[in-house]
C-alpha cells in the first residue's frame, strides 16, 4: 500500500509537466498554421495582382497601333516620323523597297515644320456643302473675277482642251482665263488663254512654277494680274491637294517658284481653294477636312497684309494645335471689333449677290449675339441715322456692282474692247474702291454708336 501510495506520489508532479507541453504544442501549432494562412493569403493576393496586370498588359498590347498614315491625319507628326524611321531600317534589313516609306517620311516632316509655322488668321464663319455646289456659295464681288466651271467654257477654245480640270478663273476684264488641262505628258497643269471674240485662243501651259507638281486645278488670280493662288498634288503636298502661291515675274515673264502656304490654310487632307476678294477684305477656303466623302467646308477669313505666325514660345502646343487644324473658329477670333465688321460685310456681300433686282433685305450686326433687319430696332437714334448712311452707301455700291457686270459682259462679246467701257471700268473700280472703305468705316461708326 504504501509502495503503491509512492508511486501515486511519484506521477503527481508528471501530470502539470504534460498539460504545459501540449498547451505549447498546441499554440506553436496554430502560430504555424496561421502564419501558412497569412502565406497563404499574401500569395492569392499576388496571384491576383500578377493576373490584373497580366490582364492589363494584354488589353493594352492588344489595343491596334496607328499606322504612320494615321498618325499623319492626327497630326502626331513626330511619332509617325519615328515609326517610319523603324519601318525604314527593317524594310533595308529585309532587302525591301523604301521609296513609299521615304516619301512618307518627308510628308511626316515637312507636316512638323508646318505646324511649328502655322500662321494667325481670323475665321469668322463656315459652311458645308456638296462638293459641286462650291461656287454657288463662294460670294467675290466682281472687281475679283470670277470662278466658273471648266466645263462651261470647255466648248469655246479653238484648240478643243485635253482632260480639261474642274474650275477656271475669268479676271475681271473678261479677257483672260487660268484654268487647267493636260500638258504634253498627260499631267494636269495651270494654262492660259485669252479672249479672240467670242472664243477663248489656244491655252498655253503657264511658264515657271517649278517644283515636282503632279497635278494643278482650282487657280484663283487677284486682281493685281501678279499673284496666283491655285491647288497641286506631289511631293511637296502633305496631302492630297495642298494650296501655292507664285507670284509672276515681268522681267523673266515666267512665275516664280510656288510656295507651299501652309497650315491653317493646308492639312493632311484635301486644301482645294483659296480665294480673296480685296475689296471686301475676305478671304474664302474650301476644304474637305473631316468631312465625309464628296462634302466640303467653306471657310471664310480675314486675310492678313502680312504673315503673322504663332511664336511657338509663347504659345501652347495644344494652341497651335487647335490653330493649325481649325478645331474652333471661335478661337481664332481674338480680335471682336474685326470680326464683327468682317460679318457686316459679309453680310452686305451675300445680301447683294442674292438681290438681283429684288427688294434689298437688310442685316446690321452689332455684336456676336446682336444681329438687326429693320432700323427702328436700334435703340440709339445716332447709330440709327449711321445705319441708314451705311444703307444709302450700300446701295451705291449694289448699283455699280451691276453696272460693272453689265459692261464686262458686253465687252466679251466685242471682237475689240472699247476704250470708253475701258475708261468706265477704271473709273468704276476706283468708286467701287472708295465706297467700300466708307461703308466699312459707317459700320464701325454705328455699332460704336449703339453700343
Amino acid at each position: 500500500m504504501l509502495h503503491i501510495k509512492e508511486n501515486r506520489t511519484f506521477e503527481h508532479p508528471k501530470q502539470p509537466f504534460r498539460s504545459a507541453y501540449a498547451f505549447k504544442f498546441i499554440m506553436l501549432y496554430m502560430k504555424r498554421m496561421h502564419l501558412i494562412a497569412l502565406a497563404l493569403a499574401f500569395g492569392l493576393c499576388l496571384s491576383a495582382t500578377a493576373q490584373k496586370k497580366k490582364i492589363t498588359t494584354a488589353a493594352v498590347t492588344s489595343r491596334p497601333a496607328l499606322s504612320a498614315e494615321q498618325l499623319i491625319h492626327n497630326y502626331r507628326f513626330n511619332e509617325a516620323a519615328h515609326l517610319l524611321q523603324k519601318e525604314i531600317e527593317t524594310a533595308r534589313r529585309s532587302a525591301r523597297s523604301t521609296i513609299r516609306l521615304e516619301q512618307d517620311l518627308k510628308r511626316a516632316n515637312m507636316g512638323f515644320d508646318m505646324l511649328r509655322g502655322t500662321e494667325r488668321v481670323t475665321f469668322i464663319d463656315s459652311i458645308k456643302v456638296a462638293r459641286t455646289q462650291v461656287l454657288n456659295h463662294l460670294r467675290l464681288s466682281s472687281g475679283a473675277g470670277r470662278i466658273i466651271n471648266t466645263s462651261d467654257v470647255a466648248n469655246q477654245f479653238k484648240t478643243p482642251l485635253t482632260q480639261p480640270g474642274q474650275t477656271a478663273y475669268i479676271n475681271e476684264m473678261a479677257d483672260r482665263i487660268i484654268l487647267s488641262a493636260d500638258d504634253s505628258t498627260h499631267t494636269p497643269k495651270l494654262h492660259v488663254a485669252y479672249r479672240q471674240g467670242d472664243n477663248w485662243s489656244t491655252p498655253t501651259p503657264l511658264q515657271g512654277l517649278g517644283g515636282s507638281i503632279e497635278s494643278q486645278d482650282f487657280p484663283f488670280m487677284m486682281p493685281d494680274g501678279v499673284t496666283l493662288y491655285y491647288a497641286a498634288q506631289g511631293e511637296e503636298s502633305l496631302g492630297g491637294y495642298d494650296l501655292f502661291v507664285t507670284r509672276y515675274n515681268a522681267d523673266t515673264k515666267q512665275f516664280l517658284k510656288a510656295e507651299n502656304l501652309g497650315m491653317p490654310f493646308n492639312s493632311p487632307a484635301n486644301d482645294y481653294m483659296l480665294a480673296i476678294d480685296e475689296q471686301n477684305q475676305l478671304g474664302w477656303l474650301v476644304t474637305d477636312r473631316n468631312q465625309p466623302a464628296d462634302t466640303v467646308c467653306i471657310y471664310v477669313f480675314i486675310p492678313n497684309s502680312t504673315r503673322d505666325v504663332y511664336d511657338v514660345s509663347n504659345s501652347t502646343k495644344q494652341q497651335m494645335l487647335n490653330a493649325a487644324r481649325l478645331h474652333s473658329i471661335a478661337d481664332t477670333q481674338t480680335d471682336v471689333e474685326a470680326v464683327a465688321s468682317a460679318r457686316q460685310r459679309l453680310a452686305a456681300v451675300i445680301h447683294q449677290s442674292g438681290q438681283q433686282g429684288t427688294t434689298r433685305h437688310r442685316r446690321y450686326v452689332i455684336n456676336d449675339n446682336t444681329v438687326y433687319t429693320q432700323l427702328n430696332q436700334f435703340k440709339s437714334d445716332a447709330a440709327r441715322r449711321i445705319a441708314d448712311q451705311a444703307d444709302q452707301v450700300a446701295d451705291q455700291i449694289s448699283a455699280l456692282q451691276q453696272e460693272q457686270t453689265r459692261l464686262l459682259r458686253q465687252r466679251s462679246t466685242q471682237h475689240s474692247p472699247l476704250s470708253q467701257t475701258n475708261e468706265r471700268l477704271q473709273q468704276i473700280k476706283q468708286q467701287l474702291l472708295q465706297l467700300q472703305q466708307e461703308y466699312h468705316t459707317l459700320c464701325k461708326n454705328m455699332r460704336k454708336a449703339e453700343k
